[in-house]
C-alpha cells in the first residue's frame, strides 16, 4: 500500500466520523471528538496490542461487513467506562446488562452508528457496496478478542480511529479498528 493510499484513507475515514462524531454531539449530552486517524499495516494482534486501556481486558463490538472483500470493523473500549460512555449518548440509558454476554443495548447502538459511519467512509472510498452484520459483543483478553473478530491470520491494512467522550467533567476514550484485506486497498480509490 502507498502512502498516498493511506493519507486517503486516513482523511476520508476522519472526514466521515467527526460529521457522525457531530451528529451525536448535537443530538446526545455528551461532547464527542475524533482524537486521531492512523492507517498502517499489521496483524490484528498488532491492532488490539495498542489499544490504551487500564482493564486486563477489554470489550469489544463488531460489525462484519460482507461484500467482495469481506472486512471486519469493531469498536473497542474498557467496560469500566460501559455507563459514562451511554450516558454520553442518552440521559436515559439503559445500563442494565441484558444477559450474561450481551452489554446494556445503549453501547451496542453507539457501537452500530460510529462503525457503520467508518464503514461507509471506506465502501465508498473503494466504490463498493456491501451488508453490514448486526453488531455484536465480547469481552476478554486481547487474545480472546482476536480470535473472536474472526479477522483471519495475515497482514491487513488497520485503519485505526481514537475518539473520546466527554460528560460533566468525565472523559472516556474508546477506539474503532477496520481490518482491510490488502487486496482491497491494493485496488486504486474512486476519485473523491
Amino acid at each position: 500500500m502507498s502512502t498516498t493510499t493511506e493519507t486517503e484513507l486516513a482523511r476520508l475515514a476522519a472526514a466521515e466520523l467527526e460529521k457522525c462524531l457531530l451528529r451525536l454531539t448535537g443530538a446526545s449530552p455528551g461532547a464527542w471528538q475524533l482524537t486521531g486517524v492512523r492507517v498502517f499495516a499489521g496483524t490484528t494482534r498488532d491492532a488490539l496490542r495498542r489499544g490504551e486501556f487500564e482493564a486486563p481486558h477489554g470489550a469489544a463490538i463488531r460489525v462484519k461487513i460482507k461484500g467482495d472483500p469481506s472486512f471486519t470493523t469493531v469498536l473497542l473500549y474498557d467496560p469500566k467506562d460501559t455507563k459514562h460512555i451511554s450516558g454520553c449518548f442518552a440521559e436515559e440509558a439503559y445500563y442494565g446488562y441484558l444477559s450474561a454476554d450481551q452489554p446494556e443495548v445503549t453501547i451496542i447502538e453507539i457501537g452500530n452508528i460510529v462503525l457503520n459511519a467508518l464503514a461507509n467512509a471506506l465502501l465508498r472510498a473503494f466504490a463498493k457496496t456491501a451488508i453490514p452484520s448486526v453488531p455484536a459483543h465480547f469481552q476478554g483478553d486481547p487474545g480472546a478478542i482476536e480470535n473472536w473478530l474472526g479477522a483471519g491470520p495475515g497482514v491487513f491494512v488497520i485503519v485505526s480511529a481514537k475518539f473520546a467522550m466527554q460528560r460533566e467533567g468525565r472523559s472516556s476514550a474508546a477506539e474503532l479498528l477496520a481490518l482491510l484485506p490488502q487486496r482491497l486497498t491494493d485496488e486504486e480509490l474512486s476519485a473523491k
